[in-house]
Parts: structure tokens; C-alpha cells; sequence
């Protein structure tokens, strides 16, 4: 498992390669982040307000639920239910949100802080946005609710239905793809590249199983968190490469839209 000695030893090793960074690589457009944090912006409070909204088990439903209705890629899930995963899953991803901080160490990152800044926002803005509509949209019932060892209570619970996508997974992996990108494009003769995207990689699926053997998140749940996340870490990033300012993104609750300007 990973712990905060890990986090602490990628931190040194993005201080340790700082002095490495090239000229800054991102570029800022006010039309297209106004554009951006707005749309993502305004999805992610949309999709929090009708989160709210959403209703949990009735006793009848979860009478009705059956284990064997569950595909057998994702039956496994419904057998497992801990506190100690659980929490396991909710340390990582507070370690997670130090990551992108360790790029600060680049002279030209801080001097060109507010544009990190803003690049991170739109990440992290759209990818909550974009989990919390899909939890709305497909109201998924978590593995837990499938498990005969788990109180009534708790599968009664307004979160009981938000299984799909895995919001800790797709946090971790945005802020860890992010940070990699990131680095990636701050050290481009770095040896030390694939290093960082091998921890970027990872941090995740440590966050996917423990989510997993939390017996909140079916492994489908986990890989589409992953994917979205890691998408969105990495995209976001490129979209604001210099050269690249005819590229634009925006978040709806249809979708992501990339759009290309000639």
C-alpha cells in the first residue's frame, strides 16, 4: 500500500529535477478559459445540486437487489465492505492534492503560478462536473448494497446509488496526470520522465482498490474513474500548450467538447 512516505519521495524527486525546466510550455487565452471555467464551473454546481436531490434505498428495492444479476466482471465488489480500505482510499487522495505543488519547485512555474493555477481548476473543475453528472445520470447501486452482511441503515443512504464513476479514482488520477503532464512538458530531456509517470500511473489504481475492497466501487466503476480522470489530467495540460491556442474544451452535461478553431 502506498503511504505518505511515497508521496514525500516523489515530492523530493520533482525537487531534486527543478532546476532542470525549460522555458514555460502553457499559454493562457481569457476568451477560452472564461469559456472553460464557466462550463465546467457551472456543470460541476449543477451536478452538486441534483446530487442532493437523489433519494436512497427503500427496503423493498434492496429486498430486490440479487448478487447474481451483477456481471460477473463486477460480482467480486459486492462481497467486500471496510472502513480500513475505505480510509485508505480517502488518505491517498489527500495526498494526491499535494502533488501538483511539487512543480512549484520550477522557477518558471512559479513565476507563471496563476497559469498552473487556472489550468488546474479547469481539470479538477471538469472532472468533478463530468463524475457527479454520470453518478446522476446512471444512479448505479454501490456493491454494498448487494452485501447481506451490511446493515439496512447504510444501504439506505442518499450516497447509496452513486457508484458509477469512482470519484476518488478519477480525483486521484486528474491530479496525478495533471502533475505528470506537467512535469513531462516542464523537463522534456528529463531521464526521469517515465519515473513520474509510472507514480502518476499508479497512485490511482492503489485508490481503485481500495475503493474496491471498500465495497464502494465495482472494478467498471474504477476503470471508467481512471480513464476519465487521466484523460482530463492530460488533455487539459495539451490544450494549453503554446501553439496550440486554436484548441478549445468545454464541459456540459452532455459531454466534453473539444473543439478545433482555423
Amino acid at each position: 500500500m502506498l503511504s505518505i512516505r511515497h508521496f514525500i519521495l516523489w515530492f523530493l524527486l520533482c525537487f531534486a529535477l527543478a532546476a532542470g525546466a525549460q522555458d514555460f510550455p502553457y499559454t493562457l487565452n481569457p476568451e477560452r478559459e472564461i469559456a472553460m471555467l464557466t462550463a465546467a464551473g457551472s456543470l460541476s454546481m449543477t451536478s452538486h445540486t441534483l446530487e442532493n436531490k437523489l433519494d436512497g434505498h427503500s427496503p423493498t428495492e434492496v429486498a430486490t437487489l440479487q448478487r447474481k444479476s451483477v456481471w460477473f466482471v463486477d460480482r467480486g465488489a459486492t462481497r467486500h465492505r471496510s472502513e480500513v480500505f475505505r480510509n485508505i482510499s480517502d488518505e491517498v487522495l489527500r495526498g494526491s492534492m499535494l502533488l501538483p505543488g511539487t512543480l512549484l519547485f520550477s522557477k518558471p512555474a512559479r513565476r507563471k503560478g496563476l497559469v498552473l493555477a487556472t489550468l488546474l481548476a479547469e481539470t479538477m473543475l471538469a472532472n468533478d462536473g463530468l463524475t457527479k453528472a454520470s453518478k446522476i445520470i446512471v444512479q448505479r447501486s454501490r456493491p454494498y448494497i448487494y452485501n447481506r452482511s451490511v446493515d439496512i441503515d447504510a444501504k439506505r443512504g442518499e450516497d447509496s446509488r452513486q457508484s458509477f464513476v469512482s470519484g476518488h479514482t478519477s480525483n486521484t488520477a486528474a491530479l496525478t496526470f495533471f502533475t505528470a503532464k506537467v512535469f513531462h512538458d516542464l523537463y522534456p530531456d528529463s531521464p526521469w520522465r517515465p519515473v513520474v509517470w509510472a507514480g502518476a500511473a499508479t497512485i490511482p489504481l492503489v485508490t481503485g482498490y481500495a475503493r474496491y475492497r471498500a465495497g464502494k466501487h465495482f472494478p467498471t466503476d474504477i476503470a471508467a474513474g481512471y480513464a476519465l480522470g487521466a484523460a482530463l489530467g492530460i488533455l487539459v495540460p495539451q490544450l494549453h500548450k503554446r501553439g496550440g491556442e486554436h484548441w478549445s474544451m468545454t464541459a456540459t452535461a452532455d459531454g466534453l467538447g473539444i473543439a478545433y478553431r482555423f
